[in-house]
């Protein structure tokens, strides 16, 4: 057998993508994007494993550009590797251009980027699912998946993780019931109530990451702890 190829199942399935999936779903982690009429917003577990560890040091969400943000799930080793790659995809299309790659074309990037370790033997399939996210001047508001296989598609709402199916069935319904049209205060609500419903626990502020970027405000920022509690009360009193 070629060394330079990848295992193949009888109907073309490739091991190592599905043992990429699985491992993923293995961190127990799950995050949430949501796609609104005027922003893109992003919630996920923050998990501190000990009281001794800076919290500030531990997060899924990062910046890629001003505008563009990513939250991450899986092998945050490989997270931390792609984000990097990430942003040199987008500062080099900045470089070139002048002016920030929008996020369609930086998913479809990074996914061909992906799909490159899908073919040869020496390297694995990066172990984290990618979820681009940004407000671009010509597309408006943008939620892209980025899978192990390399496979790059937009959503209006999503759901990545361990609990990625009772999530997604969760957000079927929350956008039926409005079809779709969330606001920002609408959209960072739903994607609370998604998380912690799929996980069955009620947060605390500083148990919760939430990213978000706005037509109006695009720069891509994570909410401040006092901003996720404003978020928490407000929807506790609305119960």
């Amino acid at each position: 057998m070629d060394k330079h190829m990848k295992v193949f199942a009888p109907d073309g399935r490739i091991y190592q993508i599905e043992y990429a999936f699985k491992a993923i779903n293995s961190f127990g982690q799950t995050s949430i994007a949501i796609r609104g009429t005027d922003c893109v917003v992003v919630c996920t577990q923050k998990k501190v494993p000990d009281k001794l560890i800076v919290a500030d040091s531990v997060t899924n969400i990062f910046n890629i550009s001003d505008s563009i943000g990513v939250v991450l799930v899986g092998n945050m080793n490989d997270g931390r590797i792609m984000v990097a790659q990430i942003r040199n995809i987008a500062s080099q299309f900045k470089f070139d251009n002048q002016y920030e790659i929008p996020v369609p074309v930086l998913a479809q990037r990074v996914g061909n980027e992906l799909q490159r370790y899908s073919q040869r033997a020496g390297i694995r399939p990066f172990c984290c699912m990618i979820t681009l996210v940004g407000c671009d001047e010509e597309f408006g508001p943008q939620v892209y998946k980025i899978d192990p296989s390399g496979s790059a598609i937009g959503y209006k709402a999503l759901a990545t993780g361990s609990k990625e199916q009772e999530a997604l069935t969760q957000l079927e319904r929350a956008y039926k019931k409005c079809d779709g049209q969330w606001n920002t205060k609408q959209a960072v609500e739903a994607a609370i109530k998604t998380l912690s419903a799929v996980v069955s626990s009620d947060f605390r502020a500083n148990e919760i990451e939430v990213g978000i970027s706005t037509v109006g405000q695009p720069l891509f920022r994570k909410l401040t702890i006092q901003e996720v509690e404003t978020v928490l009360n407000d929807m506790a009193d609305a119960m």
